[in-house]
């Protein structure tokens, strides 16, 4: 597994990749990582694809509404 802590809309994600073709995004919620979306890419070679389209696919289709039980999916 590969993990990236990231900001997106001023939130901290962390990003969780199996290093094939799954990703889970994930919020603190009482001290733990707790998944709130998982989302699957293929063909992926490297770390670096990897993580931008991570970053693509948050800026495409999440959005964070107020607080860490609020996150909503387009």
């Amino acid at each position: 597994m590969k993990y990236w802590k990231v900001e997106h809309n001023g939130e901290c994600i962390r990003i969780e990749w199996n290093e094939s073709a799954t990703f889970n995004l994930q919020t603190r919620i009482n001290d733990q990582w707790v998944d709130y979306e998982c989302f699957t890419r293929y063909g992926l070679a490297t770390e670096q694809e990897a993580l931008e389209h991570a970053h693509e696919y948050l800026a495409l289709t999440c959005t964070f509404t107020g607080d860490s039980d609020n996150w909503r999916t387009q």
